[in-house]
């Protein structure tokens, strides 16, 4: 290098570099408790726009807990998923298998302009993550937990920024209603 600010400007893009693909801290200190309808999840320490929808399968007696955002000025929607969950209350482990052999399945999925599959992850760290169902009541249908997962991204799918970074650490707080299925 002839020049001492070429050397300089080098090693501040490799840092900029290295601290985009480290992994995130999570929350150190996620709410004990919220309000009936003011759910809370944050995404890599940060308070993330998720709208919780949460399904009773009647038939087979298991819950669906579903945490989505839409991007409608870029055509996206994240989801955040936990599958299979006993209609009980307690704290169960996460795992990607299918069928999920007694833990609950955890997903992340992006879809782009409504049916084109964007960025792709895996969930790592499984037991480091958790759903935990603290409160059920099944007369007024309220469910009130927290959960922690976290995900790699595996696959790209497009050559263009679709908003997320290679690592995701989801956390949260929900206190909601949930509907049949």
């Amino acid at each position: 290098m002839k020049h001492p600010l070429h050397a300089c400007l080098l090693f501040l893009s490799f840092g900029i570099i290295i601290a985009a693909c480290r992994r995130p801290d999570p929350v150190d200190n996620l709410p004990s408790e919220v309000d009936l309808g003011e759910s809370v999840t944050y995404l890599n320490g940060e308070v993330a726009a998720y709208t919780p929808e949460f399904l009773l399968d009647t038939v087979n007696r298991v819950m669906a807990y579903g945490f989505v955002e839409t991007v409608s000025s870029k055509f996206i929607e994240n989801l955040l998923g936990f599958g299979f969950v006993p209609y009980e209350t307690g704290s169960f482990e996460l795992t990607d298998d299918y069928p999920p052999n007694g833990k609950i399945n955890a997903s992340f999925s992006q879809t782009y302009d409504e049916d084109l599959e964007g960025y792709e992850y895996e969930l790592i760290d499984a037991d480091d993550g958790f759903l935990e169902i603290e409160s059920l009541d099944t007369v007024k249908m309220e469910v009130k937990g927290r959960f922690s997962a976290h995900f790699k991204r595996t696959k790209r799918n497009f050559k263009f920024n679709l908003g997320l970074p290679k690592y995701l650490i989801y956390q949260g707080v929900f206190y909601e209603t949930y509907s049949f299925k």
